[in-house]
């Protein structure tokens, strides 16, 4: 699962048609919001656990994880803050939705990744506090606060792994359903309105996600990767979470066809999860 912001809902539309065609995952792997979506799942992946994490994320609004206003904002950039949000909305959010004390205690194995602020490698975590790791994997840069894990920083994992497909092949899965949310940047629209500097940041690390994203992972001949085709989505801020329910029948609808497109592929069709 990848990173994405507002659109991890079509994750959710997506897992839930995984579960319906009776594919069950073997392991999950998540990066910045797929981290955290990965992380609920894996606890229980079950249709029913799932209708829950449908319930919080329509509930969700942007004052739920970005609170702060302007003013508080301008405020932490004069006086040249490492962050422009205050995490606690969403660190309080992970809590509640994943009441566990150990990452490695969910009910398959979920693998999440961070960056390192100071080396800029990817670091993965299948154990761990999950608010620290989670709320660490879903940093964005500049806009929320590194996260201090163990004497180290850690931002986003979207910055160095954007779409962690590599990471479940490494881990020996033969099938890695891949439900990426980056846009491709060929299809990145013109923009036609102003941008302050918060839209440019973000509008730039969008792009390279995409790019990132575009990377051929390496496996081997036993090894499949099958793709969540693009999303019909519009050009909106990540942060704007008032198209919830058109993300999640989305991701529905798009994880269907994913499905058919496997089953058309390899007869008889395995099923199998990375």
């Amino acid at each position: 699962m990848s990173g994405g912001g507002r659109l991890g809902a079509a994750q959710v539309g997506a897992l839930r048609a995984l579960l319906e065609a009776g594919i069950v995952p073997d392991a999950v792997v998540g990066s910045s919001v797929g981290a955290i979506n990965a992380a609920y799942f894996a606890m229980e992946p079950t249709v029913e656990r799932l209708e829950g994490l449908e319930r919080i994320w329509c509930g969700l609004s942007r004052g739920d994880v970005f609170p702060d206003g302007w003013l508080t904002v301008g405020r932490r950039l004069a006086r040249r803050a490492s962050h422009l949000y205050s995490p606690d909305r969403l660190r309080a959010t992970i809590a509640e939705a994943i009441p566990q004390r150990d990452l490695a205690d969910t009910a398959v194995p979920c693998h999440v990744v961070t960056t390192d602020l100071h080396t800029g490698e990817a670091v993965w975590w299948n154990s761990g506090d999950p608010v620290q790791v989670l709320s660490a994997s879903a940093c964005l840069p500049g806009l929320f606060p590194p996260v201090q894990i163990n004497g180290r920083m850690y931002v986003d994992g979207g910055v160095s792994c954007p779409v962690p497909v590599q990471r479940a092949l490494d881990l020996g899965a033969r099938r890695v359903w891949v439900l990426n949310l980056a846009r491709d940047v060929s299809g990145f629209p013109r923009v036609e309105h102003q941008m302050n500097a918060l839209d440019v940041l973000l509008e730039s690390f969008a792009i390279s996600r995409a790019h990132l994203a575009h990377r051929e992972p390496v496996h081997r001949p036993d090894q499949q990767i099958v793709r969540l085709p693009a999303l019909p989505i519009d050009r909106r801020d990540l942060r704007d979470f008032s198209q919830t329910p058109r993300l999640l029948e989305a991701g529905h609808a798009a994880a269907q066809a994913m499905i058919a497109e496997a089953d058309r592929r390899t007869v008889p069709h395995q099923r199998l999860a990375g």
